[in-house]
């Protein structure tokens, strides 16, 4: 039986039943929508560091004992971990602003590694009690000492006068700093555009919709690229071109691809261009049986194909 007593916890004064139990409500909270492999990867982590065995959570552990992987998984050409991590991350992130806000312990998956943190919420009243600060005593009367030139009619407009001058010029290079800011993009960027759904069925639609929200889901901004989902570029279309994307918004980078079922298959095009000169940098076809596996399974497994795809190029790191 696992040692429940607090001393034993990862976190003094947390116990192992305390943590269990948070486990729980998040797995079962309807604000983690997350995939089952998903939920495994955080149940893996919690038990294994519970168990004493922190030591053994890395990447490779991980891709074998909870996603299958063979014994011969190359942590470095295959990204599953690390997608799977930032997904899990955004999920946590989410419950504790919804459902578990109010929870008395946070789980968390720090960045720079999969080892879990574990602490009481700082607004939960069941955790170590917060030290008291001391409150002040006011005077039994503190009208009099009021500064009395606060009083005086031509102090207060003057004061009033220089506090309006004051805002005026602060909203004036509040603007100019927001212009400069849109006028002058930093940084390359990608923009995952919709992909085109050549069959005109409508299950087809379904799935290049769901094909491109899971591609950006498994896609993680870093300091040297920004992505943008379709939205972002106003009345963006599939027909739209590169080139008139990148012009006026400087963007360089751009995913797209075309979507083709017929027979209970489907066959997926996908390229990332440049968005300066519309060269194709990398460019891949896949195809799928709906037959064999489930629309949210091809989704998954095809966006872990393309987005490895483009993260083994990054062109961007050569415009830096």
């Amino acid at each position: 039986m696992a040692n429940t007593n607090a001393s034993a916890s990862p976190v003094p004064n947390i116990s192992h039943d305390d943590i269990r139990a948070q486990l729980h409500c998040i797995l079962a909270s309807c604000d983690f929508d997350e995939p089952d492999r998903v939920r495994a990867f955080l149940s893996f982590v919690v038990e294994e560091t519970l168990a004493g065995r922190a030591d053994r959570i890395k990447a490779y552990v991980i891709a074998v004992e909870v996603f299958g992987r063979g014994a011969d998984f190359d942590v470095t050409n295959d990204p599953v971990v690390r997608i799977e991590a930032a997904r899990l991350r955004r999920g946590l992130e989410r419950y504790y602003l919804l459902a578990g806000s109010s929870a008395s312990i946070v789980i968390d998956i720090p960045k720079g590694g999969y080892v879990p943190s574990f602490r009481w919420q700082s607004n939960d009243l069941c955790g170590p009690e917060q030290p008291r600060i001391p409150v002040l005593q006011p005077s039994a009367d503190p009208r009099p000492r009021m500064i009395t030139w606060l009083r005086l009619p031509w102090l207060g407009a003057f004061a009033l006068a220089l506090a309006i001058g004051s805002l005026v010029t602060f909203l004036a290079m509040a603007d100019q700093q927001m212009k400069t800011t849109r006028a002058s993009p930093e940084g390359p960027a990608l923009v995952v555009k919709p992909f085109v759904n050549l069959s005109g069925k409508v299950e087809a639609q379904v799935f290049a919709a769901g094909l491109e929200e899971e591609i950006l889901s498994q896609l993680t901004p870093t300091k040297e690229l920004r992505i943008f989902r379709s939205e972002a570029v106003k009345a963006l279309a599939s027909s739209v071109s590169s080139s008139d994307i990148d012009r006026p918004l400087g963007r360089r980078y751009m995913l797209e691809g075309v979507i083709r079922e017929g027979d209970g298959k489907l066959r997926i095009s996908s390229r990332l261009v440049d968005g300066e000169t519309t060269a194709i940098i990398w460019s891949g076809i896949y195809e799928a049986d709906l037959k064999a596996l489930s629309g949210f399974d091809i989704e998954t497994t095809l966006a872990s194909k393309i987005v490895a795809s483009v993260s083994l190029h990054r062109p961007w790191a050569k415009v830096q």
